[in-house]
């Protein structure tokens, strides 16, 4: 089969696409478009997670991906665990099924996240638990947004040190996504002798 060679771009649509390319970079927005028919291919809004985290922020830095992985783990929690993730809390649905609280509108997902969320609660300091927590609401981990919620959950007034606290409570809860096994574990044993 003969591959087929695109179509040639008009030069009044190539001119548009730049402008809107322009556009959205002037609002503060990442643009991935392809180069050849700068048609646009994706869009992100740049956050402090992805500034703080990427590559080349840090010397000997190992992990970057891990802990920006860590911090999607911890999103997904929420909002499983809030009923956002998935179409399994429609009412008909959940009053179906033997799953979960029937009549509740709250899923197995939901409960299960719910018990995840404490047992990373339970494991970070609270400062840290609370910076990620506020930064994880919509919008406020965007750049120019994020600064005033760390210097409230840390203390801390140098920007410098409100991103080392960032990437320090990243790290923690790394670390907690990696013994996560162990501390349900452990949280179990205690509520059982408690």
């Amino acid at each position: 089969m003969a591959r087929r060679k695109p179509k040639p771009t008009d030069p009044q649509d190539i001119t548009a696409r730049r402008q809107e390319k322009r556009d959205l970079e002037a609002r503060g927005l990442i643009v991935n478009a392809d180069p050849r028919t700068l048609e646009i291919t994706a869009i992100s809004r740049p956050d402090c997670f992805t500034a703080l985290l990427r590559p080349g922020r840090r010397p000997g830095e190992r992990c970057w991906m891990l802990e920006y992985g860590a911090v999607l783990w911890l999103e997904d929690l929420v909002r499983t665990a809030q009923g956002e993730n998935g179409g399994d809390r429609r009412p008909d649905f959940i009053r179906g099924s033997c799953e979960g609280a029937p009549g509740q509108n709250i899923s197995q997902a939901q409960i299960d996240a719910g018990k995840i969320l404490a047992v990373v609660e339970g494991s970070m300091p609270p400062a840290q638990m609370r910076l990620l927590f506020d930064l994880l609401r919509p919008d406020a981990a965007l750049e120019g947004n994020w600064r005033p919620i760390a210097a409230r959950c840390s203390g801390e007034v140098n920007p410098q040190a409100q991103g080392a606290a960032v990437r320090a409570a990243c790290t923690s809860l790394l670390w907690v996504q990696d013994n996560i096994e162990r501390l349900k574990r452990e949280r179990a044993d205690r509520r059982m002798a408690a």
